[in-house]
Parts: C-alpha cells; structure tokens; sequence
C-alpha cells in the first residue's frame, strides 16, 4: 500500500509517504488524471490493443482505475480520508435585533482543522463471475480462458471482487463502454494468441 498524506482542510500544504507492500495485481499505469480514452480501445505500440477502465463516487471517498491488456491487468484503488486534528478559533458576525433595531455583533466560534489523506493499493487478485462460471486473475498474462470469456461477457456494466491481501473483498462496477471493449482487445488473432502491434517502420 502506498500512502499519500496531506495536512490542513483550510490550507493547502502537503506531505507524502510511501510504504511499500507485496502485490500480485501491478498497478494501474494511470491515474484518475490522466488525459487517456476511457472506456475505448487504444492501439499502444508497445501493448497492442488495450482499454483503461475508471469508477468513482459522487463523494468523493474513493476512485478505481485499471487497464486491460492480453499482456496484464492493471489496478489501482485510491480512497480519500478526512480526520479533524485540531480546532482553530475564527471571529464570525451575525445580525441581531434588539429594542427594534438590527446590528452586526462578532462572535468567536470554533473551526475544525482536518487531516486530509489518501491511500492507494492494488488487489492480490480479481474475481469475476461471467455466463454462471467463476474466473480468478492474480498476475501476468490473460489466460485464452479468461480472456474468452471477457469476450462472451454480457454486454452490460459488470461487477468485479477485488480480493485483497488479508482476505477482504471489495465489488466494484466496470461499465458497459468497457465491457464492449473487451470483446476488441482479449478477441484472440490469427495466430490464435494475443500480442503486441508489430513495429512500426
């Protein structure tokens, strides 16, 4: 697990840290950031053809990204935290009656300071669950199996389990555009195997 730590709600400084852990799952080459076609196949001269997968929450609390290839899959799971550390005093204003007439009064009150972070980890394997048979990825190269059935899957968003490294789960939703995408980019060639596009002159 990488950790990435930031201080201040109401500033913006940051601090990062990383520790490393073991993995199976490499993880994804992009971020949620990055500038590339989500959901579409892409032609990469060194990967051949391959999509780059993204979900996130309206709230902000976590955001998955992977890339799919013959040659791996790739995923990286990012959560946001938010402690509060400390307390700052402010001077607010607020306007009150009295005797009829209206006035600006100053008050103190108190103002949370959080601890903001994020942590960012890979699975130790990815489940899936198409057409009634359970397929497991760990590492390396797709199997003609599982990439089979990545092909015949049902052309609809498609729910994943991320197994981690202590045995917990998490499902999380790969969308249509990418489901559709794989029948392109796991669809065996004509020497019956998946590679890489030939160099270009």
């Amino acid at each position: 697990m990488r950790n990435y730590i930031w201080s201040l709600s109401l500033g913006l400084g940051l601090a990062i840290s990383t520790v490393a852990a073991a993995i199976a799952v490499d993880p994804a080459p992009v971020t949620q950031n990055s500038k590339v076609s989500w959901s579409q196949v892409v032609s990469d001269r060194f990967d051949g053809n391959l999509v780059y997968d993204k979900n996130f929450d309206g709230n902000g609390t976590f955001v998955f990204v992977s890339r799919w290839s013959p040659q791996d899959i790739r995923a990286t799971y990012t959560e946001f935290h938010s402690e509060v550390v400390d307390y700052k005093t402010v001077w607010r204003s607020k306007w009150v009656t009295e005797n009829g007439k209206r006035r600006e009064v100053q008050y103190r009150d108190k103002e949370p300071i959080y601890r903001k972070y994020q942590t960012e980890r890979s699975p130790k394997a990815i489940k899936f669950a198409i057409n009634n048979q359970i397929y497991v990825y760990e590492q390396g190269g797709v199997s003609a199996e599982l990439a089979a059935a990545l092909t015949s899957a049902p052309l609809e968003n498609m729910t994943i389990r991320l197994v981690w490294e202590n045995g917990a789960t998490t499902d999380m939703e790969i969308g249509k555009g990418t489901v559709v995408a794989w029948k392109t980019v796991f669809k065996p060639n004509a020497l019956g195997t998946n590679q890489p596009l030939p160099p270009r002159p």
